[in-house]
């Protein structure tokens, strides 16, 4: 049974010239390969055509078998000839468990990193991850921020625009985020959850009046949106003429009749987790994350 994996030959751009370019996973036709999968389980991959001694892999986690699917395209590649293997990385899985808060957890993000370090890529290229702990984790890592990304969104739009950072956590990234783009006032919001539940008990934002102001909060992962519902609440409060998402990475299971009814007015990310750029609305807009690791 196909699962959907698709090797495309051909080039991509600086870094990874001149090297073959494989997604995982893409569109269903499979031309220069097979995936399928035993009925105890297991997948398996066979290559029908050698690829080249430099291969990019382009690899969008789908959940832990994905991850499964991942080594053994690597595995193939390697007996096929391959001698250097780049990754693009887009999300990181684990990324978000960079810490154990309760006894008892793993360190997911540790576990993952484990499994990638081991397959020994020349580089790993990871866009926007949730913190520094992934970097220091992963071998050869290249990090790729959102500036390029949410640069190409400000572009588009119209007003007395502000960035907003949506916790202490996100400040660092936002001020840099913010030189990038010139200047750009940054406007800091914070939020106290319970670290048990992981409940939301309170949203702080440090303004007055936002009176008149386009406020964009960016942040790298958007799940079920309760953050940006609190905090959009609290920015309308205070005047804010309209207020914009922007998500590195969105898992596409947050409520958007949630999302308007709190008060934002757009949402922006990219397909790293699998929304599909075609269903790009009103609402939401939904941009092909490749487009900004290239750069």
């Amino acid at each position: 049974m196909s699962l959907g994996i698709q090797m495309h030959q051909g080039t991509v751009n600086s870094p990874h010239q001149q090297a073959d370019f494989y997604r995982l996973p893409a569109a269903s036709d499979e031309a220069n390969y097979r995936l399928f999968q035993f009925g105890a389980g297991e997948n398996h991959v066979q290559l029908r055509v050698p690829p080249a001694k430099r291969v990019t892999v382009f690899f969008g986690y789908r959940g832990d078998q994905s991850i499964m699917q991942l080594l053994l395209l690597t595995d193939a590649l390697r007996r096929s000839g391959a001698e250097q293997i780049d990754l693009l990385l887009p999300y990181m899985p684990g990324a978000r468990q960079d810490r154990v808060c309760n006894v008892g957890e793993a360190l997911s993000v540790k576990v993952y990193a484990s499994l990638i370090n081991q397959q020994q890529y020349a580089s790993v290229s990871i866009f926007d991850p949730h913190s520094d702990v992934t970097a220091a984790l992963l071998d050869r890592v290249q990090v790729i921020d959102n500036h390029s990304f949410v640069a190409a969104i400000a572009a588009q739009l119209t007003g007395d625009l502000v960035l907003v950072s949506p916790d202490a956590g996100a400040n660092k990234k936002v001020f840099g985020l913010a030189k990038a783009l010139q200047g750009m006032p940054v406007i800091r919001a914070d939020k106290h959850r319970d670290v048990v539940n992981g409940h939301i008990i309170a949203t702080e934002v440090f303004c007055d009046d936002l009176s008149g102001k386009t406020c964009l909060i960016v942040d790298d992962i958007c799940a079920g949106g309760r953050t940006f519902i609190e905090l959009a609440i609290k920015l309308k409060q205070k005047g804010a003429q309209s207020v914009i998402l922007i998500v590195s990475h969105y898992e596409d299971k947050a409520c958007e009749s949630a999302l308007r009814e709190a008060g934002i007015d757009r949402l922006f990310c990219t397909d790293s987790l699998g929304v599909p750029t075609h269903i790009s609305s009103e609402f939401c807009h939904c941009h092909a994350v490749l487009r900004f690791m290239n750069h």
